[in-house]
């Protein structure tokens, strides 16, 4: 058989191949099923077997790959763009200095928080450090398994480490990025007009894109401070994020 032959449908079952190999090095690093993961594990299965029905029976499911293989091409194209845009700010626009930085929540169960709010809480510390100064915004809801407010959370890991309290403000209401946004504007227009200051929003490198488009949509100057993420699990954030991406263009106002 010519090397050539169902090309694309041997794509298909490589990829989808290593979709389920990378959901199962995540479960077995971790020892659960982590947040998105389980969409590799799908999305894997989808492939091999539109991969094989080609293979199978080229003729019978000779339109529906056909169907397929532009919406790939679609999706890759707008998967690539958005990327681009991640990487991009995740690695530019970084501030040196700021009126107020705002720290986003990014989850705790009970009272300890998980490790991409830590990682985003440590961030803000190094940042604190160099500017002592600076206000602090804490913002985050509390949700299903949390005994305390995220806000709460990291506004006591920053007193225990040496934080002056007094520039601390709790944004403790907002449940997703753009209430995130949406509330601190309002803190920040009671605290202090609002009017040309110089925010620094302090997420994840793959979350900086978004958090910054929808800073703008509520009316922050805002640049992003951006704190690392699990290498493993950089790919899971990643392609999750390209789904809040869209949805944020299209839904958060």
């Amino acid at each position: 058989m010519n090397f050539k032959t169902h090309l694309f449908e041997k794509f298909m079952i490589i990829l989808g191949l290593l979709n389920i190999l990378y959901f199962i090095i995540c479960f077995f690093t971790f020892r659960i099923i982590v947040n998105f993961s389980g969409f590799f594990l799908l999305l894997g299965f989808i492939l091999i077997v539109i991969g094989a029905l080609g293979i199978k029976f080229p003729q019978k499911y000779k339109i529906l790959i056909r169907i397929f293989k532009g919406l790939i091409s679609f999706i890759l194209i707008v998967f690539i763009i958005l990327q681009a845009c991640i990487i991009y700010n995740a690695n530019t626009g970084i501030i040196n200095n700021a009126d107020y930085i705002m720290i986003l929540g990014g989850g705790i169960r009970g009272k300890s928080m998980l490790l991409i709010q830590l990682q985003r809480t440590e961030k803000a510390l190094e940042f604190i450090k160099k500017n002592p100064d600076v206000k602090i915004i804490v913002s985050g809801g509390q949700g299903p398994g949390e005994d305390i407010s995220e806000a709460e959370a990291m506004k006591e890991y920053l007193i225990k480490h040496g934080v002056n309290s007094e520039n601390i403000i709790k944004e403790d209401k907002s449940k997703n990025t753009m209430q995130n946004m949406k509330y601190t504007a309002e803190i920040l227009k009671a605290a202090d007009s609002g009017n040309d200051l110089r925010i620094g929003i302090v997420t994840s490198n793959f979350h900086i894109f978004r958090a910054k488009f929808l800073a703008r949509r509520a009316g922050l100057n805002a640049e992003g401070i951006s704190a690392p993420s699990n290498e493993l699990l950089l790919p899971n954030f990643s392609v999750r994020e390209c789904f809040a991406i869209i949805k944020s263009f299209f839904l958060d106002k």
